[in-house]
């Protein structure tokens, strides 16, 4: 029977005539997850639906194109360390209509829950390399076919009990998944057009913040702070919200195993560039920086255990806040930050809303202040993409001074963990949410058009 509590349920519905809708497991801002059964084939499913939404019609149809890109971004990926999409359609409510996918039921937990489990004990470069392996596998192959994740984070990532040759992993929730970019990483000042812009701040990249062009180079930004909260088991970012959590973003000093007292080697150099401000200055891909990573692992290891870290306490709670723009403003920084949302897959998991309005004119200093650093100072690295977050020109990211971790020799080569990842062809992914007043298409702008609106699930 649908809860009579929420006239919005569909526990007790059947969809297309072979989804039968079970109870809800999960909800947030972008949509809720029941559990469900495909009545011919007799397995269980995970059905994905989008929340109703407020606003006009335009809006609302650019949170529905949304909803529909991801269902058809994960359908084009098809990977095995990539949650897999059987089917999508759409189901009429008395308010407005209702889209939905049936997703691939996963038995496990989030590495989420898995780090807060371990209270505070983080594992090994090996030990971390190994369990990450698979989503370094999937995003590498969705960044060769064009697309971004753009929301990478332990509760995106599960663990689960996988059949013999399945990988024990899966990344999940493209729901804000850029597709088809071919723009390399900007100087930091392009401004994004798009109307819905969404990131969970815990774990987002300078160019989220600062609302500048987004894509692969960001979901390598995301990757390196999971690396490092694996092997130091705390979060990158500590307990800090709202403005603190901007303020630590766009800080010059860059949140690596070694800030939080783990010696990891060559590794300390590797996340450091992956961690970057300005997203040229870092790995392009996903496929790079596990290239990096793995060609070394063996040398952080010595280094890790010559100098094991302590057991540390774990934060007594692990709550995800996600950062809003407010409607209408201008500025170029995460001005008017509004709401934030905690992902509700556990009872323990705690909803985080911050509103926080001066918030403009402190991360406006702090960016001001951590990059004010001339051009020829900046470290000789590989380029690397970057992302942005601003309706006017958001102010160009200069590098820091380089970073005074000691120099470490080159590594003796090593026979690496895992091939190198392969390039695959690029798959015919379309844009996201052309809905949008503005395309989120990397063009430099001075003055975009109303700010976007912040979308979390």
């Amino acid at each position: 029977m649908p809860d009579p509590s929420d006239d919005e349920s569909l526990t007790g519905e059947v969809l297309l005539e072979r989804y039968a809708v079970g109870s809800r497991v999960a909800r947030g801002g972008f949509a809720a997850v029941y559990r469900g059964r495909h009545l011919e084939l007799d397995v269980p499913v995970a059905l994905k639906v989008l929340a109703p939404r407020d606003g006009d019609a335009s809006s609302r149809a650019a949170w529905l194109a949304l909803f529909r890109q991801e269902a058809r971004t994960l359908a084009a990926l098809g990977h095995p360390a990539i949650v897999r999409v059987y089917d999508a359609g759409v189901v009429e409510r008395a308010s407005e209509s209702r889209a939905w996918m049936a997703l691939e039921w996963l038995d496990g937990v989030t590495l989420d829950d898995d780090l807060r489990d371990r209270a505070g004990v983080g594992r090994s470069p090996r030990e971390a390399l190994e369990l990450l392996r698979p989503a370094f596998d999937g995003l590498a192959f969705a960044h060769d076919a064009g697309v971004s994740h753009r929301d990478v984070k332990p509760s995106n990532v599960m663990l689960v009990k996988a059949a013999r040759g399945a990988p024990p992993l899966r990344v999940i929730d493209f729901g804000i998944a850029k597709a088809d970019d071919t723009l390399g990483p900007s100087s930091g000042a392009t401004a994004t057009g798009a109307s819905l812009v969404a990131f969970s701040a815990a774990y987002a990249a300078p160019e989220q913040v600062t609302r500048t062009r987004t894509g692969p180079w960001t979901d390598v930004h995301a990757l390196a702070l999971v690396v490092t909260e694996v092997v130091t088991g705390e979060r990158p970012y500590g307990d800090a919200q709202g403005a603190g959590v901007v303020e630590a973003i766009l800080r010059s000093e860059r949140p690596t195993p070694g800030r939080a007292g783990v010696d990891v080697g060559p590794w300390e150099a590797v996340l450091a560039r992956a961690l970057a401000r300005l997203p040229s200055d870092r790995p392009q891909t996903a496929g790079a920086l596990w290239a990096e990573l793995s060609s070394c692992v063996e040398e952080a290891q010595a280094a890790w255990a010559a100098n094991p870290p302590a057991k540390r306490v774990a934060s007594p709670a692990r709550a995800e806040e996600t950062l809003a723009p407010t409607e209408g403003t201008s500025a170029p920084t995460p001005a008017a930050v509004a709401s934030a949302a905690a992902a509700p897959a556990r009872p323990s998991r705690v909803g985080v809303v911050v509103a926080a309005a001066v918030i403009s004119l402190v991360a406006v200093l702090a960016l001001a202040a951590a990059m004010r650093t001339e051009p020829s100072a900046r470290a000789a690295t590989a380029p690397t993409p970057t992302t942005v977050f601003a309706p006017v020109p958001a102010p160009v990211l200069e590098a820091p001074a380089p970073a005074t971790t000691p120099a470490v020799a080159a590594p003796v080569p090593v026979e690496q963990p895992t091939a190198p990842l392969p390039a695959r062809p690029r798959l015919p992914v379309r844009r996201v949410a052309r809905a949008a007043p503005a395309a989120d298409a990397g063009a430099r702008t001075s003055a975009p058009a109303a700010a976007p609106r912040l979308v979390v699930e």
